[in-house]
């Protein structure tokens, strides 16, 4: 039997809150949302384990601080020990990171979104987060309850990749901070 996995977007950190790009910072922290966030994703994770007869093997998630602090949370609520791979780190956005979020989204109009390979900003391009992405979802073991802590893009990216469709060529999907996204029989925001 193929197990679950569950791809969970970190709770709102505090450049969440400032509306500053993070794109790989690694220390910006949740905030007391953030937090709840977190709570609130591992409870519906525990609720549909618990619906499949299934416990939760493994917690593996992405070094940013964010990331960390959400998938302890989880791992408090699932009873789950938690690993590191920073293959799940958000995109690279280079000289993105760290800027207000208005100045990002002029600096990225002016970016060629149709070319996959294109890296932004002297950062990492679509097909590198998709690269990396595909290869932790296959190296998941398909005989245990996964549970990977990640980010925004990286989770929209996965799910394009999931979907069989190139990063590029994918509906904007909106990646709420705490979001969870099941993949088992298909495809599933929890």
């Amino acid at each position: 039997m193929v197990h679950p996995v569950y791809l969970v977007r970190h709770g709102q950190s505090e450049w969440n809150l400032l509306r500053r790009t993070q794109g790989q910072t690694a220390h910006p922290p949740l905030t007391e949302l953030g937090r709840a966030q977190a709570a609130s994703a591992a409870a519906l994770i525990a609720s549909d384990v618990s619906r499949r007869g299934l416990v939760v093997d493994r917690i593996v998630t992405s070094d940013l601080v964010r990331a960390v602090e959400t998938a302890n949370i989880l791992a408090t609520r699932l009873g789950s020990a938690v690993g590191l791979d920073v293959r799940l780190r958000e995109q690279h956005l280079g000289r993105l990171q760290g800027r207000g979020y208005e100045e990002t989204w002029a600096a990225a109009e002016e970016l060629d979104w149709s070319d996959p390979a294109q890296a932004v900003a002297g950062g990492e391009s679509l097909v590198d987060v998709r690269d990396r992405m595909a290869a932790v979802l296959r190296e998941t073991d398909p005989a245990a309850v996964t549970v990977l802590v990640s980010h925004g893009d990286a989770i929209r990216v996965a799910a394009a990749h999931l979907s069989g469709v190139e990063p590029h060529d994918a509906p904007w999907v909106e990646v709420p901070n705490g979001a969870v996204l099941v993949v088992a029989e298909g495809l599933t925001w929890l």
